[in-house]
C-alpha cells in the first residue's frame, strides 16, 4: 500500500516510522522538519508546503491509497485532505488536535463526510477514552479490547501477598481461557513457562476472555488482603480531556472531584458535570490532602503541561494514592514519568498514532495494537492454504511471539497447547517489534514439523 504523510514533528514521523514496516510510505514536510532523524526512516522524503498542489504531485499524491495530515494546524491539515482528494488519494485521514474544533455533535463521521474527508481522528478524545478504559478496570495498567469486545488484553502489576507468586506457574490452577503472554520485571522482559515464579511488582500481560481475564486480576493478581474498590478519582486539569475523563468516570457511577486553576473555567465546566468541581492549585499538596488524595482509586493528572503533570503526580504518590494516570504530551516523556513511579502514563500524540496505524492498516497482518510504548504489539494474520495442521505445543515461533487467540469462522478460542492451528485461522499474536517480521515470516509457511492428523 502507498502512504503518503503530511506533517513536521515527532508524531508523523512515528507514523511512518511504524507503517513503513509494511508499506510503501513518503513523508512530506517542510524543510524544517527533522531531516537527520528522516534520514534513519526507510521512506521517501519530499520537502515542501503540505497544501500545495505542486508538493504534493511531487509526492506522488496520485498514486497515494491513504493520505494522512498531522501537522501542528488543523485547518493546513484540512486543506491538505481535501486537496489531496481531489488530486487523486484514494483515503484521507485527518487529525484535528484542538477539542471541538469544527464538531458536529459528537459525531465525527458526519464531519468527515461533511467535508469530503474519509476519517477524522481527533487525540484529545482519544487519549480520553483510553484512559476511561483503563481507570474503570481497578489497578489496570493498560486494557485493549479486540474481536468485537470479546477478547480483553489485561496489564498490571502483581501486588504484594498475590496469590500469583506462591508458586511456579505449573503449580497454580489458573483459569482456563486466558493466557499470559509477557512479564516486565524491571527492564527485563520474561516468557511465561511453567518454571516461572512470579514477584511482587511484576508486570504481566494477559489475554483472554473477559471473565476469565477479571478471575485472573482478582484471585491471583491482587492481595488477598486488598479491601473493596472504592470507585473514587480525583482528576486534576479541567481541560476538554479532564473534562472528558470526568463524564466518562460518572457515567460509569464513579465518584469524581475535578480540580481546576482557572476560576472562570471552574464555573463553566461546573455547570457541564455531574461532579464535585473545585478551584486551585493540582500542585499544591495541602489541598490534595485537603481534598482526601490519600483516599482516591486513582489521581489523573491532566493539565496541558507535562511537568505540572509529573509534580502532581509525584505528590499523590506521596500522599498514598492508590494508582496514578498521567498525561505526557511530549512522546520522550511516557517512559520518563514510568521510570519516576507513575503507574500510567499516556499522550494525546500516543494515541493519535495508534489510532491512525490501525486505520491505515488493513493488510491480512494488521497490527491491531501496540504496546509497552511501541516495544511489542499485537498482530493480527490469516494462516495461508498451505499451512498444514499442527498442536500449538508443537510450533517454534520466536522465542516471545504468543498465540492469544484464534478465530474461526464465528468461534473465538483462547487456546492451550493442545488446540490444533489450520488453514484460514485468524490469529491474534503477541510479539515483540523487532520480532514483528519474523513473525510474520513463520506463520506464513507451513511448519516443517510433524504434523497430527485430524
Amino acid at each position: 500500500m502507498n502512504v503518503l504523510i503530511a506533517g513536521e514533528d515527532v508524531v508523523a514521523f512515528r507514523i511512518a516510522e511504524a507503517l513503513m514496516r509494511n508499506h510503501n510510505v513518503v513523508f512530506l514536510g517542510p524543510e524544517t522538519a527533522d531531516a537527520p532523524r528522516l534520514e534513519k526512516l526507510d521512506i521517501q522524503v519530499v520537502f515542501g508546503a503540505v497544501t500545495s498542489p505542486e508538493a504534493l504531485e511531487t509526492a506522488q499524491v496520485r498514486k497515494a491509497d491513504v493520505f494522512v495530515a498531522v501537522t501542528s494546524s488543523d485547518e493546513q491539515n484540512i486543506i491538505a485532505c481535501l486537496a489531496a482528494q481531489r488530486l487523486g488519494a484514494k483515503r484521507t485521514i485527518c487529525i484535528l488536535a484542538r477539542p471541538g474544533f469544527l464538531s458536529v455533535g459528537t459525531d465525527d463521521d458526519a464531519l468527515a463526510e461533511s467535508l469530503g474527508i474519509d476519517m477524522v481522528v481527533r487525540p484529545g478524545t482519544q487519549l480520553a477514552d483510553e484512559i476511561i478504559r483503563i481507570v474503570t478496570v481497578p489497578g489496570a495498567l493498560d486494557v485493549e479490547v479486540f474481536a468485537d469486545g470479546r477478547i480483553r488484553l489485561l496489564r498490571f502489576a502483581v501486588e504484594e501477598n498475590a496469590p500469583i507468586t506462591r508458586s511456579p506457574l505449573r503449580d497454580l490452577k489458573l483459569p482456563g481461557h486466558v493466557v499470559l503472554v509477557m512479564i516486565r520485571r524491571g527492564e527485563q522482559i520474561i516468557v511465561p513457562k511453567g518454571d516461572t515464579q512470579l514477584k511482587a511488582g511484576d508486570k504481566v500481560i494477559a489475554m483472554g476472555r473477559w471473565d476469565a481475564v477479571r478471575r485472573l486480576l482478582l484471585r491471583f493478581l491482587r492481595s488477598e488482603y486488598h479491601g473493596a474498590d472504592q470507585h473514587k478519582a480525583m482528576v486534576v486539569g479541567g481541560g476538554n480531556v479532564g473534562v472528558a475523563v470526568a463524564r466518562g468516570l460518572r457515567d460509569a457511577h464513579w465518584q469524581v472531584k475535578l480540580i481546576e486553576s482557572n476560576r472562570a473555567r471552574c464555573n463553566e465546566i461546573a455547570a457541564q458535570l455531574d461532579c464535585l468541581v473545585l478551584h486551585g492549585d493540582g500542585g499544591d499538596i495541602d489541598l490534595l490532602e485537603q481534598e482526601g488524595a490519600s483516599e482516591m482509586s486513582v489521581l489523573v493528572a491532566v493539565t496541558d503541561n507535562d511537568e505540572k503533570n509529573l509534580l502532581i503526580s509525584l505528590l499523590a504518590k506521596q500522599l498514598g494514592t492508590e494508582r496514578i494516570v498521567t498525561r505526557a504530551d511530549r512522546l520522550a516523556n511516557e517512559r520518563l514519568f514510568e521510570r519516576v513511579g507513575v503507574d500510567v502514563v499516556r499522550s494525546a500524540g500516543g494515541a493519535a498514532i495508534r489510532s491512525v496505524i490501525r486505520r491505515v492498516d488493513r493488510s491480512e497482518s494488521e497490527i491491531r495494537a501496540e504496546l509497552e510504548h511501541g516495544e511489542a504489539c499485537i498482530i493480527e494474520l490469516e494462516l495461508p492454504a498451505s499451512f498444514n495442521r499442527i498442536k500449538l505445543a508443537d510450533l517454534r515461533p520466536p522465542e516471545f511471539a504468543r498465540v492469544a487467540t484464534i478465530m474461526r469462522g464465528r468461534s473465538v478460542i483462547v487456546p492451550g497447547g493442545n488446540d490444533m492451528l489450520g488453514a484460514g485461522d485468524h490469529l491474534l499474536i503477541f510479539c515483540l517489534r523487532k520480532d514483528e517480521d519474523q513473525t510474520r515470516a513463520y506463520f506464513s509457511e507451513p511448519p516443517h514439523l510433524p504434523v497430527e492428523k485430524a
